[in-house]
């Protein structure tokens, strides 16, 4: 057999093995809501977090692009300082218990109002509440309510398909019972995709699993945000300054208020 036979006898070989099925776990979730559950519990253990890394959006009318740090005191209180990669800041966002602030030092506007949607999207562009940001920050992703089952990928995942209506989400989780670590969320209803949520490289910080790359998809908003986590740029659970969710603005701005009626 000569050298160029063997090493294509070799190639069709690994080639087969990697065709091959993944093996179902041995104790393998049945049960959607058991699943759900479990993965709950672990993001659960997050109360709080600072990470840095950057941030990339690639919508059609805005690009964003820059250092970003993010802060959280879960449910309720988001911090988002966007930075140029001069270190200069750009823009910095808060929520504080269902209060919006933000200051646009670029376009110099200074903003407030009630933390809706449509103000969250004002500097990530991504149209969620900031508990539902927060969620996905750490891994995890909106829910519809509706009807759920799940079945075992021969590509080496879980995949839940969760029905309400119209509306279709399927929920893509890795085996490890330690982990079960999220790898993409997709939502779609008749008239196609709402979102695509894909979560990559999950590493241990404190000993709980988060993502250190995720991508957010929303069509409908001209949204497509990538986050990427410096390899050493999340703390969990740690105790946040008290002053780390004011924003005051500077002495004789124009603060506009702003709503999403």
């Amino acid at each position: 057999m000569n050298g160029l036979l063997k090493w294509l006898v070799l190639w069709l070989a690994l080639y087969c093995v990697s065709c091959g099925s993944a093996a179902r776990p041995a104790n393998a979730y049945g049960n959607a809501a058991d699943l759900m559950a479990d993965m709950a519990s672990i993001r659960d253990k997050i109360s709080s977090f600072r990470i840095t890394g950057r941030i990339d959006h690639f919508g059609v009318e805005h690009r964003i692009q820059g250092k970003v740090f993010l802060f959280a005191q879960l449910p309720s209180k988001l911090r988002v300082d966007l930075l140029s990669p001069f270190g200069s800041t750009l823009s910095v966002l808060t929520v504080n218990d269902g209060r919006f602030a933000m200051s646009d030092i670029r376009q110099d506007r200074y903003l407030e109002g009630p933390a809706e949607p449509c103000n969250i999207a004002r500097l990530i562009r991504i149209p969620l509440p900031a508990q539902d940001v927060a969620r996905i920050l750490l891994g995890s992703t909106p829910i519809i309510d509706g009807a759920a089952q799940v079945t075992w990928s021969d590509k080496g995942y879980y995949r839940v398909t969760i029905s309400d209506g119209d509306r279709i989400q399927r929920l893509d989780v890795g085996p490890d019972p330690e982990v079960l670590p999220l790898l993409r969320s997709k939502l779609e209803d008749s008239a196609g995709q709402v979102f695509d949520i894909s979560f990559e490289r999950w590493r241990p910080a404190k000993g709980i699993h988060v993502p250190h790359e995720i991508r957010i998809k929303m069509p409908r908003d001209d949204a497509d945000l990538l986050v990427r986590y410096d390899d050493d740029g999340v703390e969990l659970n740690i105790k946040m300054p008290a002053d780390a969710w004011d924003h005051s603005f500077p002495d004789g701005a124009h603060v506009e208020h702003v709503t999403c009626d």
